[in-house]
């Protein structure tokens, strides 16, 4: 993962996600994602970049497993819960089902 995508807006709203969903292993996981929301993932230590980005790894999936395209934070909960589809796969493999 590229780390300038923990830069883009809605991120942070991904980390809260996964903090107020219990998803982080522990508390010094859940701590140092706190962090990042409070002073960005620049502000971390090389260890604790290493700890964060291992941690929130297995929620991230890159791009669309259907069209390639790049997965927003904003619909990375619902790509773990549907196979790594974007929404709008989603929506159309929900379609063809019909």
């Amino acid at each position: 993962m590229d780390a300038k995508r923990f830069m883009e807006e809605d991120f942070n709203d991904f980390l809260k996600d996964l903090i107020d969903n219990k998803r982080l292993s522990d508390s010094k996981e859940e701590g140092i994602a706190l962090l990042v929301i409070d002073k960005g993932f620049e502000s971390l230590t090389n260890k604790q970049k290493f700890v964060f980005e291992k941690a929130i790894d297995y929620y991230i999936y890159e791009e669309c497993t259907r069209c390639g395209c790049e997965i927003p934070w904003s619909e990375m909960s619902a790509a773990e819960d549907n196979g790594g589809m974007c929404s709008w796969c989603q929506q159309l493999s929900r379609h063809d089902k019909d």
